[in-house]
């Protein structure tokens, strides 16, 4: 195109020089040259002139000819230009591609490997705290002093020693002990048997007292007074073993709470729910007369149980293996990498019983405040919640809107 169009603006340009030059002479011997020689050189010119002429015509037919055969080339190098054009456009297109690429869409492959790993560990973590939380419950079950069971028989075995009789050695117990709040576990035995056989002959007194003995044994042992040898309770309230020794006596003289005793008694006794935890409440109450007495307070406060002794009571409960093991279970503030537990004292059972605990979706408090004296309603309502449930009473589902967990 570039050859084509400089070779035409110089045919042009000489076309135009020769027509230019011709019109000049022709005008100039017109004018005054009228000698031979002059009319001569006139047609000389004019000769030149037509030659011109002709070589013009001959440009312009070349031109036309020159046009003709590069219009193909033309047309034939357009599809190169036109691809080379769409291939620069593909690249521009490429390039806003590269410029709006989506995130999330470039990155799926590792956000779903990420989202996969994540849900595995969590699926781990999980896995690893319920197992400790498991194992934290079989040894807490391995470890207990009595078996469910032998609570069971211990109360089967029992049958007669009912309510009434309960009330008669609490009478008992007021007017032998007064105010006193630990008495030694022969002196809480020789009450017990002498009010039983006062009622219903010599043979009345408890049976399988053994597992009670256990039970109050163990409790020495966390006291501090070591007991190597075999030991058990005659029928007249007297610690015997297999041999005399320093042991023996340690047991005779170490005083224990009373209102722990009474909980350990209560294990034998056969009653309805309700009507054991009125007893338990009554002998905390027993140990609140004591304090009163003494310190010469209101007689309105007798109704009401401190927050201190229903905190020692649930201890008492645990102690002697009468509440369930999972809900002795508490969380430890050590949650990485998983969440670990232990076993819960009394004071926090009952703290976590009374303010509630996990926010909203744990469960909520059972008592109108935190802390406190508590009402025999509220001591009932402790002693079913989940982080207390005494006697298993958590798992029971009322049937209608009068009946009771009594079993």
């Amino acid at each position: 195109n570039l050859i084509r169009k400089t070779f035409v603006r110089n045919m042009m340009h000489c076309a135009r020089q020769a027509d230019n030059n011709t019109s000049y002479m022709v005008s100039d011997m017109q004018n005054g040259c009228t000698n031979s020689t002059s009319f001569t050189n006139l047609h000389t010119m004019q000769s030149n002139s037509h030659l011109y002429k002709l070589s013009h015509e001959a440009s312009t037919k070349l031109l036309s000819t020159i046009t003709a055969t590069t219009t193909p080339n033309s047309t034939t190098a357009s599809p190169n230009s036109d691809s080379k054009q769409s291939s620069n456009d593909d690249g521009k297109k490429d390039k806003k591609k590269e410029d709006n690429s989506n995130l999330f869409l470039d990155n799926l492959g590792k956000i779903f490997l990420s989202s996969l790993g994540l849900i595995l560990l969590l699926l781990l973590r999980s896995t690893t705290s319920n197992n400790s939380k498991s194992a934290l419950q079989e040894d807490i079950e391995s470890n207990a002093v009595l078996d469910p069971l032998e609570i069971d028989d211990l109360r089967c075995a029992n049958a007669d020693f009912t309510i009434d009789v309960w009330e008669s050695i609490v009478i008992e117990l007021k007017k032998e002990f007064g105010g006193r709040e630990k008495v030694t576990y022969p002196e809480f035995l020789s009450v017990v048997t002498r009010v039983m056989r006062n009622m219903r002959g010599e043979g009345f007194t408890i049976q399988f007292g053994h597992l009670v003995d256990r039970v109050v044994i163990a409790e020495l042992e966390r006291m501090g007074v070591s007991d190597d040898v075999n030991t058990s309770i005659s029928s007249d309230g007297d610690v015997v073993g297999e041999g005399e020794g320093e042991e023996v006596r340690l047991l005779q003289k170490e005083e224990i709470p009373l209102f722990f005793l009474l909980t350990a008694l209560s294990l034998a006794l056969n009653s309805t729910v309700s009507n054991r935890v009125r007893v338990l409440y009554d002998s905390m109450l027993l140990m609140n007369d004591a304090q009163v007495d003494q310190t010469t307070t209101a007689t309105t406060t007798a109704t009401l149980v401190p927050g201190e002794r229903v905190c020692q009571m649930i201890q008492n409960l645990q102690n002697t293996c009468q509440l369930v093991p999972g809900a002795q279970i508490v969380e430890t503030n050590s949650k990485i990498p998983y969440q670990t537990y232990r076993v819960g004292t009394g004071v926090e059972l009952t703290r976590r019983a009374r303010e509630g605990y996990g926010g909203k979706k744990g469960n909520a408090g059972v008592t109108k405040e935190g802390q406190g004296p508590v009402t025999l309603e509220e001591f009932h309502a402790i002693l079913k919640s989940r982080t207390v449930c005494a006697w298993g009473e958590c798992y029971v589902k009322k049937t209608g809107r009068t009946s009771t967990s009594d079993r």
